[in-house]
């Protein structure tokens, strides 16, 4: 019971400071179609908007957003949002349902961001108890510290976006499918069959569980010596958890989006959507399945996995390490991961791996005897190679943000390693107390980063003030401070404001008449600026902006020739030019 009370107390730390760090924060680009498309989703049960995410997490924004009895203006088709016509109208809509319908956008997006920490402590909880059941107490504290009080966790728990419920989906279905495997009743099965479900509810990466928990049937079978008629009988089993989660989970939840979204509409907009899907053998069942009542669900969710998979071959243009690249880059994730982590952290990384290779398993142990006593270590360590490895070679290189979903296994795996470790220690206290430095040191991290844990960096690349140097997009710079900017506007009595903004946010709402939104690099050089602005002014670019613009050497590459007035949240610049 103390045990589980420190736990608590440590997520509920977490948790407030997760909540007080984005009290002031102006809703990221993702956020705005999210919550747009979640309020849609529970005010006209259609599921029109934003099909190329589950709707989990979008659900329960928009439920949230209930009780504020919002104007609802924006589902008028002479509404700018253009509902219900769009196919792809979440951005216009979720602009205006926030912004531009004489709602409280500051109320709304507080409102929308506050149920996304079930997310978080949920995948807090199942870290605690996971690792109390396979290496005790002490380590379960310490991996729940460890996640809990990691920036980047706290930075996405808050945010209206899929990466942390897709945390929460993983961490869920790999529990509750292991614990099937070790225990295979009844129940067991059902509680595996659901948690996959609601996986699949999160983001269209827990999809790789399909694969992935059909391996580990195998792998369990395999270390408990079946013949391959066992072999495949653990596979069938895998098989109908994954099936009995789409059927009583994922279907279920999709038809009820569907009621007011009639099969025509579906399949035309999916024709619309799909018109360009290079390969027709998967994109032509979709449409041909999006009308037929029974299959309707099925073909929205494969809808949306469609639009992901066709995305990924797209990729996206990216700011990596001084250069802008057009595809992805292998040794991305790597570099923004060892930049992104306190040192602390990857200190600790760092010697669990030693202690595993020193300690874990002895010589003469064979691998199936080995996995067979430690499967559950084993499952976990599968998953953050397997999702590490399929992460590094995708074609999207967006942010450390795609990486989350590998955060809490490590945490399980470090904690539970260092444990291991300091059986065999002979300087125990000095053991513990370098742990106990390293957490002092973590924490310090997280509270002096207070508030703006999306913008955090360690040292090795220079704190939160130097990580644009090297990535940004949502590393650092995903439109979060624009609330701030105006803060500053106003506090300096600035009455006009020149703005590059990379965010979806609308900036009239919050500098009103004081902003003049330029964009495509408008002003490429100082005297373009001053013809503009007679007697000099202020330029306000975002990080991502900028640094694209420095790499190369166009649009606002000119201003890397004065220093900034302030750099508002480590996110937007802010420059004086004058004659």
């Amino acid at each position: 019971m103390k045990t589980k009370l420190i736990a608590g107390i440590i997520i509920a730390s977490a948790t407030i400071l997760a909540i007080a760090s984005v009290w002031n924060d102006s809703p990221v680009v993702d956020e705005i179609p999210h919550i747009g498309a979640g309020y849609s989703y529970v005010v006209q049960h259609s599921y029109q908007f934003n099909p190329e995410h589950p709707p989990l997490a979008k659900d329960l924004a928009g439920l949230a957003l209930l009780p504020l009895n919002l104007n609802q203006s924006a589902f008028s088709q002479k509404h700018a949002a253009n509902w219900p016509t769009d196919v792809n109208g979440e951005w216009n809509f979720g602009r205006a349902l926030i912004f531009q319908t004489g709602n409280d956008a500051i109320t709304l997006v507080r409102t929308a961001k506050m149920p996304m920490l079930l997310f978080f402590i949920i995948s807090a909880w199942i870290i605690f108890f996971w690792t109390k059941k396979i290496f005790g107490d002490k380590p379960a504290l310490l991996a729940t510290f460890l996640f809990s009080f990691t920036p980047t966790i706290i930075a996405h728990s808050r945010l209206v976006t899929t990466d942390v419920a897709l945390l929460a989906g993983i961490m869920a279905s790999l529990y509750f499918f292991v614990r099937y495997l070790e225990n295979q009743n009844t129940k067991n099965f059902w509680f595996a069959s659901i948690a996959f479900g609601l996986s699949q509810l999160t983001k269209f990466s827990a999809f790789l569980l399909i694969p992935f928990v059909v391996f580990l049937a195998i792998v369990w079978a395999y270390a408990h010596q079946q013949k391959l008629s066992g072999i495949i009988r653990m596979a069938w089993k895998a098989v109908l958890v994954i099936i009995i989660g789409f059927v009583f989970i994922v279907g279920p939840i999709y038809q009820l989006h569907l009621l007011n979204y009639g099969g025509q509409k579906q399949k035309a907009d999916a024709t619309v959507i799909l018109g360009s899907y290079g390969n027709r053998l998967f994109a032509d069942p979709v449409i041909w399945a999006s009308d037929k009542p029974v299959l309707r669900p099925f073909a929205q969710y494969g809808l949306g996995l469609l639009m992901i998979f066709q995305r990924n071959v797209g990729g996206n243009q990216t700011y990596f390490l001084g250069n802008l690249y057009q595809k992805a880059v292998k040794s991305y994730f790597p570099v923004v991961y060892a930049l992104k982590e306190p040192i602390p952290f990857l200190i600790l990384l760092i010697v669990a791996i030693m202690g595993f290779f020193m300690y874990a398993r002895s010589r003469e142990q064979h691998l199936r005897y080995w996995i067979r006593n430690h499967f559950a270590e084993s499952a976990i360590f599968t998953w953050v190679f397997f999702y590490w490895a399929i992460s590094i070679n995708t074609n999207l290189n967006i942010g450390i943000r795609h990486l989350i979903p590998v955060y809490g296994a490590t945490a399980i795996l470090v904690a539970g390693q260092l444990s291991v470790l300091y059986k065999h220690m002979k300087a125990k206290k000095a053991y513990l107390a370098f742990v106990g430095v390293m957490c002092a040191w973590l924490l310090t991290e997280t509270i002096m980063v207070f508030p703006y844990y999306l913008t955090y960096f360690n040292q090795f690349a220079g704190g939160p003030a130097g990580g644009h140097r090297y990535v940004v997009d949502s590393n650092l710079d995903w439109g979060q401070d624009l609330k701030r900017l105006a803060d500053w506007v106003d506090a300096n009595n600035i009455q006009k404001i020149s703005l590059d903004y990379f965010g979806w946010a609308d900036p009239y709402y919050y500098l009103g008449n004081k902003a003049i939104w330029i964009r495509n690099g408008k002003y490429t050089n100082s005297k373009e600026f001053i013809r503009d602005n007679s007697g000099g002014g202020y330029i306000a670019v975002s990080a991502t902006f900028y640094q694209q613009s420095i790499a190369t050497d166009k649009n606002y590459g000119w201003l890397s020739e004065y220093k900034p007035v302030i750099v508002v949240g480590n996110s937007i610049f802010v420059w004086h030019i004058i004659k």
